[in-house]
């Protein structure tokens, strides 16, 4: 099977250290930061990040180059996820990292920067395809057989396409056609199970 990974948040778990960055910089802008309960909600998109914060496009994008990459460069793998990639590459699957960084907000370097994460991680793969701002047509494209991501809108995207979609998240709500699943060894067995259907 060709099994498709987003990379940040599924590979790693940043997501709080992204938004807390991004309420402190929008503070140290003097932004006036309108949320109803909670100023760390969860911020997915870069689009969301500028309207939670209104920030500018010159204030995203150094968000983003500097603030955002150096969390990102710095982040550990998800437990379980080196070998658990390992055991499925070892069985025959083919990895492809499907991620949304954007040259536009990387130094016009996604690529590099992904790559460079991934193998000081020691993460297996096959295949890197970044500015990937929607996966569905991806997966459709390079022919994913499961997808796993973090982000519910892009399980959803993908499985109406269908490929089987595996969101990584603690979240108890159940959507239709995905499955949610809170860790990588989990994840494993369930693509074990699955694959032998």
């Amino acid at each position: 099977m060709i099994i498709g990974i987003d990379l940040d948040n599924t590979l790693t778990e940043v997501q709080e250290d992204l938004n807390n960055a991004a309420y402190n910089y929008a503070k140290k802008l003097g932004k006036d930061i309108k949320t109803s309960e909670n100023p760390f909600e969860k911020i997915k998109r870069n689009r969301d990040t500028y309207k939670k914060f209104n920030f500018s496009y010159e204030e995203l994008k150094y968000f983003l180059e500097n603030i955002h990459e150096e969390i990102t460069n710095n982040a550990k793998p998800r437990d379980g996820v080196v070998e658990t990639i390992k055991r499925l590459r070892k069985q025959g699957h083919k990895i492809y990292i499907i991620t949304a960084r954007l040259d536009e907000f990387h130094n016009n370097d996604a690529y590099l920067l992904s790559k460079n994460w991934l193998d000081k991680s020691n993460i297996e793969y096959d295949k890197l395809i970044v500015n990937a701002k929607e996966k569905a047509p991806i997966c459709k494209k390079e022919r994913i057989n499961i997808f796993i991501d973090d982000q519910i809108n892009n399980c959803l995207d993908v499985s109406k396409i269908g490929t089987k979609a595996i969101r990584i998240s603690n979240d108890k709500k159940q959507y239709e056609n995905v499955v949610t699943i809170n860790n990588w060894i989990e994840i494993y067995n369930f693509i074990k199970e699955w694959s032998n259907k």
